[in-house]
């Protein structure tokens, strides 16, 4: 659900304040736009970050990071002075260095000394060697690369004052902008599993490790969603990528996904279904992704997501065709009025800026198949996923996000 907490020039305001603006009155003319979360940290936050011990930044340096997400906010609702801006911002993920880095420090249960390592599919691996040898090479060794903290007792969710801070910060930035539109991404119980490597002494099955963790998330996922006018985002990057990252589950991808879909529908009972949304992807990477999952099998697990809105990839190379898929499903299942498909219509992981044509052509494509109300556009992942790590520059992303603005925008 986008809760609507303001309106801004070239966009159309949603008058059904507090309402399931996911569907919203019915548009003619206009596709409603977001993006998936992570934005460009600037040099002075990179800096703060590469010296925080924690991969979170503390209310010590509140008004560095609460400039940073204000200009995040800005650049999602006026693209390079347009007129045009997304619908549903984020505040960039500004005061976090990676969209799971800073999770320890929001659980008791990891250690503060001992590390493991992030166990890497040999397959990945070689498909990065063949298709990608200067990010292989950058990586170094999986040892070096990622080096987590240990598993050492249960954890226990600590986090939620934190996670409540930065809700109530984002949504007065975001009426001080005045944004339509608010949303916070937290990650799956899912996608935590593929970063921090369970430890058997602890929880004996991947089962035990995801549920429990899907029991404790749930009090982020209540703390942000406290916070009026906010859209919780689960970023699940599992519910796909884990194909070919997720080697230490110890059981198959397609086998594990039904279950990691439950632990999302488990920590999200009894919250307004509304007001989230969960983004699946492939990984944000660049490479030839030939052994990605199948989205013929993982779409029909994305559907029984109890949430207002899915946000997936549909605009690289390689998954742009799962619009064929998708209408395939519609078809032979029918699409829920319920749920609406952010559909990425921007690629994040090449500089190639996409035309406003593109942009509008995908969009009806989409339109097509689970309704205008239900199309919304996006971007396929987040541009700056982890701090310093991003596929394309800042000023390139400025154009891609004008052309996802104003592309929608462009009459049907």
């Amino acid at each position: 659900m986008a809760v609507f907490v303001g309106s801004k020039a070239g966009t159309r305001a949603n008058p059904q304040i507090g309402t399931d603006a996911f569907r919203g009155p019915e548009r003619k003319m206009t596709y409603r736009t977001t993006m998936t979360g992570s934005w460009f940290r600037p040099k002075e936050i990179l800096s703060l970050l590469a010296a925080s011990p924690t991969g979170e930044l503390g209310v010590g340096h509140a008004d560095t990071y609460l400039a940073a997400e204000r200009a995040t906010i800005r650049e999602q609702l006026h693209p390079l002075g347009s007129a045009h801006g997304l619908d549903e911002v984020s505040n960039g993920q500004q005061r976090v260095a990676g969209y799971t880095s800073f999770l320890p420090h929001r659980f008791t249960g990891f250690s503060a000394t001992e590390r493991v390592s992030m166990p890497m599919n040999t397959e990945l691996l070689e498909d990065l060697v063949e298709s990608n040898p200067a990010m292989a090479a950058a990586m170094g060794s999986v040892e070096r690369s990622f080096s987590l903290p240990k598993i050492v007792a249960p954890l226990a969710y600590a986090g939620a004052e934190s996670a409540a801070r930065e809700a109530h910060d984002a949504v007065r930035l975001a009426k001080e902008e005045r944004a339509p539109s608010l949303f916070l991404p937290s990650p799956s119980p899912g996608v935590i599993t593929i970063f921090y490597p369970n430890n058997p002494e602890i929880y004996p099955t991947h089962l035990d490790y995801l549920n429990a963790l899907s029991h404790e998330l749930a009090k982020e996922y209540r703390a942000i969603l406290e916070v009026p006018g906010t859209v919780l985002q689960i970023d699940a990057p599992d519910l796909a990528m884990g194909k070919q990252t997720a080697s230490g589950w110890g059981t198959d991808f397609y086998a594990a996904l039904p279950h990691h879909v439950d632990a999302i529908n488990s920590a999200i009972r009894g919250l307004p279904r509304e007001r989230v949304r969960v983004h699946y992807c492939y990984g944000n990477y660049a490479a030839s992704h030939e052994t990605d999952a199948d989205f013929a099998r993982v779409l029909p697990e994305l559907a029984r997501l109890r949430v207002g809105a899915i946000v997936g990839e549909l605009a690289n190379p390689r998954h742009e065709g799962d619009l064929v898929l998708l209408g395939r499903y519609a078809r032979e299942q029918g699409w829920p009025s319920h749920l609406a498909f952010v559909g990425g219509v921007i690629d994040v992981k090449t500089p190639i800026v996409e035309s406003k044509e593109t942009v509008r052509m995908r969009l009806d494509l989409l339109g097509k198949i689970v309704g205008e109300e239900n199309a919304w556009g996006g971007t396929d992942c987040g541009f700056e996923t982890f701090a310093g790590m991003n596929g394309v520059t800042h000023p390139v992303a400025l154009r891609k996000l004008r052309a996802l603005a104003e592309g929608a925008a462009l009459p049907g």
